[in-house]
């Protein structure tokens, strides 16, 4: 089994995981509040930006791979997102170690907002993304309060928003 092969069924098992505790009211989604770690430096389309960068307003940083059937069915959501008044300056994607070369993904959906590279997967391991697609809720503070798990819409990705304010 390839290491790519691997870290996928591991996710897998661990996204199963979350959603049995999460049926049997043991875990809460949302519940732990965490300083975000680090977004990785390398982009994909964008300028680079950090978590400092991202504080004072809440956030969706997109876990994505150009890979991944859900993933290009949420993207044009995440592209009206990218340009509505409620996601403008609010959107930040990962692409979350992909074997292909995402530039041509982020040019088909016309994502005009940084998107940054993460070709080890380590930092989807520190946002403890196990599935993709993935979007991780920032509040003001840097901090996560939220895992959307599955392709977002417009509405889901406002009212995530809102809900972190």
């Amino acid at each position: 089994m390839s290491a790519l092969s691997h870290r996928l069924a591991l996710r897998g098992a661990l996204t199963a995981l979350a959603l049995a505790l999460i049926a049997y009211g043991i875990f809460s989604p949302g519940a732990k509040v965490r300083v975000a770690p680090p977004l990785p430096r390398a982009t994909v389309a964008g300028r680079a930006v950090t978590v400092a960068d991202l504080r004072g307003h809440p956030t969706a940083v997109v876990f994505f791979a150009s890979w991944c059937p859900d993933c290009h069915t949420e993207a044009p959501a995440i592209a009206r997102f990218a340009v509505s008044p409620a996601g403008r300056g609010r959107l930040v994607a990962v692409d979350d170690d992909d074997y292909r070369d995402p530039r041509q993904f982020v040019a088909h959906y016309h994502w005009g907002f940084p998107v940054l590279s993460d070709p080890s997967g380590n930092t989807s391991d520190a946002y403890e993304v196990a599935h993709l697609p993935t979007t991780v809720i920032l509040n003001a503070k840097g901090e996560i309060v939220a895992h959307e798990v599955g392709p977002q819409t417009v509405a889901s990705l406002t009212r995530a928003l809102s809900a972190a304010s």
